[in-house]
C-alpha cells in the first residue's frame, strides 16, 4: 500500500476490534513516512481495541519510522505495559483454578441458570447458536485460554460473532451480534436470544462494538470451585 492509502487506512484503525486491529497495522510496517505515523498514533490512541496489541508488535510495526515517530508513541507503550501487567496479574490472582476440577459438576453450570452459558453457545447437540460453538472447545485452547475468555471476553472475538452497535434515526440503539443482513433490513440477535430486525431505513449508523455481548464478570457469580468444575468440563470438549 502507498503512503495514501496508509493514511486512510489509519482512519479506520480508530474503530477497528481487537480482532482486526493486530492484522491491521501490519500494513504499516513497510513505510517509514512521519505523516503516517503519527496519523496511525493518532488513531490508535482512540481505539478501545489497543489492549490486542502487544508491545512488541507496536514496536516492530514503528521501527523504521523515525525518532520522533518513536517519542510520540511512549504513552502507547506505557498503557500497553500497563494493561498487560494488569490483565497478567488478574490471571495470575485465578491460578488455582485451573487445576482439578469437576468436569461433571462444570457441566451443569454451563447448562444452568448460574452461569447460562448455554444461553449462548452450543456443547455437543444442546445450546443456543449466538456464540460461537464450543463442541471441540479443549482441542483448540488450554485452560489458561479459557479462563482469559471468561475474565476478559471482549480481548478478542471470533470471526462471524463480532459484537455491533446499531443506532437509528429515532435515537434507539441496539447491541448484538449479526443474524441476517438483507437489501432490507439488518437482523442483530442479543444476549437473551432475541431477533431484532431494523429496515435499513431506519437506521443511522451501525458500527463494531468494542464491547462482547458476554457479560463480564462470571467469575464473581461462581465460587472458585464452580469456576474450576466449568473449566475442566470446557477443556473436555474435543
Amino acid at each position: 500500500m502507498n503512503d495514501a492509502q496508509l493514511t486512510t487506512l489509519a482512519e479506520a484503525a480508530a474503530s477497528a476490534g481487537a480482532l482486526e486491529l493486530p492484522l491491521l497495522v501490519s500494513a504499516f510496517e513497510r513505510s517509514a513516512n512521519p505523516v503516517v505515523g503519527n496519523k496511525l498514533l493518532v488513531a490508535l490512541s482512540k481505539t478501545a481495541g489497543l489492549s490486542s496489541l502487544s508491545p512488541d508488535t507496536l514496536r516492530r510495526t514503528l521501527q523504521a519510522y523515525s525518532a520522533e515517530v518513536q517519542r510520540a508513541a511512549e504513552p502507547l507503550f506505557q498503557r500497553l505495559h500497563l494493561d498487560a501487567q494488569k490483565k497478567q496479574a488478574r490471571l495470575a490472582e485465578f491460578e488455582s483454578v485451573l487445576h482439578g476440577g469437576n468436569a461433571r459438576q462444570g457441566r451443569n453450570s454451563f447448562f444452568g441458570s448460574k452461569a447460562a452459558c448455554a444461553t449462548c453457545h452450543t456443547a455437543g447437540t444442546d445450546g443456543g447458536t449466538i456464540g460461537p460453538d464450543l463442541s471441540k472447545i479443549g482441542s483448540i485452547r488450554t485452560r489458561r485460554d479459557l479462563l482469559e475468555a471468561i475474565l476478559f471476553p471482549s480481548s478478542s472475538f471470533v470471526r462471524g460473532y463480532e459484537p455491533y452497535v446499531l443506532a437509528t434515526r429515532d435515537g434507539r440503539t441496539y447491541n448484538g451480534t449479526l443474524g441476517r443482513d438483507t437489501a432490507d433490513a439488518v437482523i442483530l440477535v442479543t444476549a437473551d436470544r432475541t431477533e431484532i430486525r431494523v429496515p435499513r431505513s431506519a437506521i443511522e449508523e451501525i458500527q463494531p462494538s468494542q464491547v462482547s455481548i458476554m457479560p463480564q464478570g462470571l467469575e464473581t457469580q461462581l465460587s472458585r470451585q464452580e469456576l474450576s468444575d466449568l473449566i475442566a468440563f470446557l477443556s473436555g470438549l474435543k
